[in-house]
């Protein structure tokens, strides 16, 4: 009986630890600095038309971008890779406007706060990322 009391006790402590999530367990920030915007996957379409010069990167990993394809003429940054990220976009210019995506909009979030410390000054995100701009039915680069 002390045997199998101990087994529950040990089954019961791990099944309390909290589940691996890899190496990248960091939150995006729950609020995007004031210099942020956050648009629909319609207002970034609308702001592509209207600013020809802007800036679009994919902060996705290749992968996904060859699975799904991309936004037209997107520059690939690769946020999970942070040397290719910080490579990538270190050649920017902040004062241009520039656009943000990844997957579902979490990895954009991180980008966009990188971004707005070293001084981008019109940076958006889009809002629900390339699945929504999926799901809006939206032209894909493949």
């Amino acid at each position: 009986m002390p045997a199998l009391a101990i087994l529950i006790l040990i089954l019961s402590l791990s099944a309390c630890r909290p589940a691996d999530t890899g190496a990248l367990a960091i939150e995006p920030p729950n609020v995007l600095p004031t210099s942020v915007q956050e648009l629909t996957p319609d207002q970034v379409l609308n702001l592509m038309q209207s600013t020809p010069d802007m800036v679009i990167l994919d902060a996705r990993e290749e992968w996904e971008i060859k699975q799904n394809g991309r936004i037209a003429d997107a520059l690939y940054v690769d946020y999970l890779n942070g040397g290719r990220f910080t490579e990538n976009t270190a050649k920017l210019d902040p004062k241009k406007p520039t656009l943000i995506y990844c997957a579902i909009g979490e990895r954009s979030r991180l980008g966009a706060a990188i971004l707005a410390k070293k001084g981008f000054t019109q940076l958006s995100v889009l809002s629900g990322g390339f699945e929504a701009w999926l799901t809006q039915g939206k032209p894909v680069q493949k």
